[in-house]
């Protein structure tokens, strides 16, 4: 191919009648305007024209494509639909009816999508979140170990880890509360989606549900420094594994808001948190006990 520019036309005039040369930009053709002579064709226009783009109306006039392909289409493919209202010949309807019938992973994948674009809206989550998500199903689908298995609760399982591996502040139970399926079965989907895949399966940061908690809770920004100062010990010697990060964050808001001398119950956090006030205690005098022998040492 070839560039549509003022100095790719190198002839001035037609080879063979000597015509004038006239450059139709819609169809990436030189012609002749006399015999019709076609000299170049499949041309594409690499100069940048019109004015540069600043505001949103400025793109949509701009544009000459739709929409990029998205990753969450279950199944891209070009399908033609006939209305059936139309037709009166009886075989021509059983056709129709016919072609119009999904396969079985088509109908899956379709499925799915519809899940996961509802739990993302819900629960407000990122593209990349939902992209990732989605590929993980298609990689389970792929080795069949859905068979048998809720489509809702896998896809749950595959939006919880991906929540874990790009560190998204969305805990177990807020994901569960936008499914359907109960805990025990999304429990199921998530194991056996982490050992038939090997994934790696990374412990989630308290620190990274903080400033969430903050706001809701209307703290300061110094108590949320404080609170990641306190958390900082138990992170560095590891102390967090096999453990629900949000009660150490609870344990350590807590402790924060009484070294600032805050009235806050213990209830008011954990209802905010999500944890009991059993394990928010329990939490707090091991960050008390860690604190105290480093102080000591």
């Amino acid at each position: 191919m070839t560039s549509i520019t003022e100095d790719c036309v190198e002839l001035e005039m037609c080879p063979e009648c000597y015509g004038k040369i006239l450059l139709i930009k819609e169809k990436g053709e030189t012609v002749c305007s006399q015999c019709g002579l076609i000299i170049h064709e499949r041309q594409f226009d690499l100069s940048q024209k019109g004015i540069n783009i600043y505001t949103k109306d400025g793109r949509a006039k701009k544009e000459r494509l739709g929409a990029p392909i998205s990753p969450l289409i279950p199944d891209i493919i070009l399908c033609t639909y006939i209305d059936k209202s139309d037709i009166y010949n009886s075989e021509l309807k059983r056709a129709v009816r016919r072609d119009s019938n999904l396969a079985w992973k088509s109908r899956n994948l379709l499925i799915a999508s519809t899940e996961l674009k509802r739990i993302g809206h819900n629960l407000n989550l990122p593209g990349f979140i939902l992209e990732e998500a989605f590929s993980l199903y298609k990689r389970a689908f792929k080795i069949n170990i859905l068979r048998g298995r809720s489509i809702a609760g896998m896809i749950t399982a595959c939006i919880y880890y991906s929540c874990k591996n790009k560190s998204i502040p969305r805990t177990f139970r807020e994901i569960l509360c936008e499914s359907p399926i109960e805990e025990k079965i999304v429990k199921k989907c998530y194991n056996i989606l982490v050992y038939e895949l090997k994934l790696k399966v990374q412990n989630t940061n308290p620190t990274y549900f903080i400033p969430r908690f903050v706001a809701e809770l209307n703290l300061g920004f110094d108590v949320e420094i404080l609170t990641r100062k306190i958390l900082q010990p138990m992170i560095k010697k590891k102390k967090l594994c096999g453990k629900d990060p949000k009660g150490f964050c609870a344990g350590a808001l807590y402790f924060a808001c009484k070294m600032k001398n805050l009235r806050i119950s213990q209830k008011e956090i954990a209802k905010v948190v999500g944890v009991t006030e059993v394990t928010l205690r329990s939490r707090y005098k091991e960050l008390l006990q860690k604190i105290k022998s480093i102080t000591y040492n």
